[in-house]
């Protein structure tokens, strides 16, 4: 039986977070509870924990959350593909599955979406983020199945990776014996280079500063 109440770091205003004993929902046939195993940190944390970022607070944030499946709805289920015990990681965005580019297939470019860790916890059932014990996994949630034997601190950078073939082949089309050119080596842009080799690319050229060389040793 999943608890009553859940543990969540929830942030009330620029550079405050308080620790809070949020209520679990009950679950429908189409969402589900995630139990958080790992969480990864975006740079768009660092600029929603400042205050950058416009929204309604307070909140729980987030969005790169990976667990297991601790309770699901029969339909969830079967849409999703998984069940109690999977292990699976979330994508950030809620799509409305309704729009033009929804129904086109581009769930990202969503007119109405939201996104996990930017929706207040006073808009039920609160547990929106990934710094939390337990997250609420909505019917238009999208998950993918991870294996269980896969270290978390590895699983846990699905995004950044996601990222990399998404931005440096999937949109560009990369193709055998391209050449790529990816500027800056963070996380993702280092997913991008990983990426670009598998994809077949015969050169891949990352500019950054001198400080960045280190990244690439």
């Amino acid at each position: 039986m999943p608890p009553k109440s859940s543990l969540a770091m929830v942030q009330t205003g620029p550079r405050k977070i308080e620790r809070m004993d949020l209520p679990v929902p009950d679950i429908t046939d189409y969402t589900a509870l995630l139990r958080i195993e790992a969480c990864g940190i975006c740079g768009s944390d660092y600029e929603q924990y400042e205050g950058v970022l416009n929204m309604p607070m307070p909140v729980v944030p987030g969005h790169e959350p990976l667990g297991v499946i601790e309770a699901i709805g029969d339909e969830a289920a079967k849409r999703w593909k998984v069940d109690v015990g999977d292990r699976v990681c979330v994508e950030t965005m809620l799509s409305c599955r309704f729009c033009g580019p929804c129904l086109g297939g581009s769930y990202h470019l969503c007119e109405d979406r939201r996104i996990y860790s930017y929706i207040p916890i006073d808009e039920g059932p609160g547990l929106w983020g990934g710094y939390s014990e337990y997250m609420f996994l909505d019917a238009n949630s999208i998950v993918h199945k991870i294996d269980k034997d896969l270290p978390a601190e590895i699983a846990v950078m699905f995004n950044p990776l996601g990222a990399g073939f998404r931005w440096a082949v999937e949109i560009p089309n990369t193709k055998p014996g391209d050449t790529v050119v990816i500027m800056g080596p963070g996380q993702r842009g280092l997913s991008s280079v990983v990426a670009t080799k598998q994809a077949g690319a015969k050169t891949v050229i990352v500019t950054g500063l001198e400080a960045d060389r280190p990244k690439m040793q």
